[in-house]
């Protein structure tokens, strides 16, 4: 299985004969050759086994093809190394080696450009490969990336840690997120060390519980958990859900709708072709202009840089938030700066309960992301079966059933596991009705 370049911010895959580290050489090679990168590159890589490896053979190709590089000494966030790019005016492009949120036993890569942004860029043929140089090249330049980006976003958020009334764990999820914690010792962790085996390996050597349980046992552990929250990262550190013990789990999509009903600066929302309903209105309460890109936030950042001097938010509903004020500063996925700006909105659990509760209240379906096994075109089928009667329309790769707006559900393929992405903003019994007959055979 590999991800589908399209909607995916980089290449994935599982390894095996037919994706290995060669099929992913052959794909920085080929976008190097494009002119994707310029002359100048930081190399980097996440928490997860082999990441290091990878970066090596990636920043030897690159030097063999006379492209300086810069290796990061250690694992970072993939934010991290966009923020490097974003600031360092000499580096032309950066190559991380994660597989983002892709469970364990997924490799993969991910481009950003010379503002540290992800690009839609050029694919090699599908079964196309490239050997690593037979010997090392010259030794290259380093950059301690964590310490960099700890001391820039992480200290945003200590800051507002501080400021902030109640308690703030940060689950790292084992990930890239976690080579942070030596930096930033005044914050919260929970699963705050990169373990070896985060990912790289098939199958996974270790059973993992749900997002659920993990902050239902931070919440335990804290010292006081109604004045607890947890924030979850993925294991390259751009994507956030939070949870508290009042309002449960708070996706991005409800964290980017109470930012704007409590008056975060912007003019505009950049959204995707799937997120929920309660943004959009969220954004037309304020009158804000409203952008709908393909599923891929590579296109909610093309989107924005055609009016860069515009207060921009941000949205995808898996975990991804972005805002800028609009004066040149970083837009991109990053867990840690939306944390920042969401505990420096809301100064307290309460409070953020309190705007949670009010935006529940009138819109009483949260989004709900769900993963179907079995090709898209028969889910679609069964669900004309199963909601007879609602309205069924079909925007670019997403189709969406609409009951006269009380129940939506938007349906597309997942562009990185097998499967079908069903995105449901529907009451508990339509929930269960629509998820248990899509689960029978």
């Amino acid at each position: 299985m590999r991800s589908v370049a399209t909607t995916t911010d980089g290449w994935r895959g599982i390894p095996g004969p037919a994706w290995s580290e060669l099929h992913l050489l052959a794909a920085i090679d080929h976008a190097a050759a494009s002119g994707a990168l310029g002359d100048r590159v930081l190399v980097g890589f996440d928490a997860r086994a082999g990441a290091a490896e990878l970066a090596v053979l990636a920043a030897d190709l690159l030097t063999a093809r006379n492209i300086t590089c810069i290796l990061a000494t250690g694992p970072a966030p993939t934010p991290a190394y966009g923020l490097f790019a974003h600031t360092h005016p000499d580096v032309t492009g950066a190559v991380i080696a994660t597989a983002s949120h892709n469970p364990p036993g997924y490799i993969g890569v991910k481009l950003r450009n010379a503002h540290g942004q992800g690009i839609t860029w050029p694919q090699p043929d599908h079964n196309a490969t490239v050997a690593p140089p037979p010997t090392p090249g010259v030794p290259h330049q380093r950059a301690d990336v964590a310490a960099f980006y700890a001391a820039r976003a992480g200290q945003d958020l200590a800051d507002a840690a501080r400021r902030f009334d109640g308690d703030l764990i940060i689950d790292a999820a084992h990930g890239a997120v976690a080579a942070l914690a030596p930096h930033l010792p005044d914050l919260a962790w929970h699963r705050g060390r990169p373990l070896p085996f985060f990912a790289g390996r098939t199958p996974d050597p270790a059973s993992r519980p749900a997002a659920d349980e993990i902050a239902a046992s931070a919440l335990r552990a804290a010292a006081a958990p109604g004045n607890t929250m947890v924030a979850m990262v993925d294991g390259d550190g751009d994507r956030l859900a939070l949870v508290t013990a009042r309002s449960g789990y708070v996706t991005s999509p409800e964290q980017a709708a109470i930012l704007l009903r409590t008056g975060l600066p912007a003019a505009r929302l950049i959204t995707t072709t799937v997120s929920p309903s309660m943004l959009t209105h969220a954004a037309r309460a304020r009158n804000l202009a409203i952008s709908r890109t393909p599923v891929g936030f590579k296109h909610i950042i093309a989107a924005q840089r055609q009016q860069p001097a515009m207060p921009t938010l941000g949205v995808e509903p898996n975990g991804a938030l972005a805002w800028t004020s609009g004066n040149g500063g970083y837009f991109e996925r990053d867990s840690l700066t939306a944390l920042a700006t969401i505990t420096a909105c809301f100064t307290s659990v309460q409070n953020f309960d309190d705007a949670v509760a009010d935006l529940r209240r009138d819109h009483p379906h949260p989004q709900r992301i769900v993963t179907i096994a079995g090709p898209v075109d028969d889910t679609i089928g069964r669900l004309r079966t199963l909601l007879a009667g609602w309205h069924a329309s079909t925007e670019d790769d997403v189709t969406v059933f609409d009951n006269d707006g009380h129940h939506r559900v938007v349906v597309r393929a997942s562009g990185t596991e097998p499967g079908t992405r069903l995105y449901l903003e529907t009451d508990p019994p339509t929930t269960e009705h629509i998820t248990a007959a899509l689960s029978s055979k």
